[in-house]
């Protein structure tokens, strides 16, 4: 019995450990491909937080590197999320490991191309996040320019 919860812990901790820097969520899915514990969580959020049409939810999963809105454009897939059992097929990219496709397929067949990171790759901590939303800033390159007073 001692054995069987310390095998729990150790696993328990190795998924922490896995998953840190990354929401995860309980939401049902079906994988196919390799995912870490990571990835797989984050995409329960994005499903989870667009079938509710959480807009807080959505910013919790977007990469937001240059800083994004949620719109309505990011809530194009909400029905199908709500329509039933959603198959998420990871596929390592052949050129950046921290760049995995995901392709979701929803309940009603209609398919979403995900474009997941590693925020290592902008300069953040490590973690995973979708690139979804809006650029705030679509055409600064830059800081606002002063406004004369």
């Amino acid at each position: 019995m001692a054995g069987a919860g310390l095998a729990w812990a150790g696993h328990a901790a190795w998924e922490a450990i896995q998953t840190w820097g990354t929401p995860t969520c309980s939401w049902p899915l079906q994988m196919r491909g390799t995912a870490s514990p990571a990835q797989a969580g984050l995409i329960r959020c994005y499903l989870r937080a667009l079938a509710g049409r959480d807009t807080a939810g959505l910013m919790a999963v977007a990469a937001d590197i240059p800083p994004v809105r949620i719109t309505s454009a990011d809530l194009r897939y909400s029905a199908d999320a709500r329509a039933g059992l959603a198959t998420a097929t990871f596929t390592p990219s052949p050129l950046v490991t921290d760049m995995p496709f995901v392709t979701i397929t929803y309940a009603d067949g209609v398919q979403e191309n995900a474009h997941m990171l590693n925020m290592i790759m902008m300069g953040g901590p490590s973690g995973w996040r979708l690139d979804i939303g809006t650029d705030i800033n679509p055409d600064s390159s830059g800081p606002p320019s002063a406004v004369p007073g």
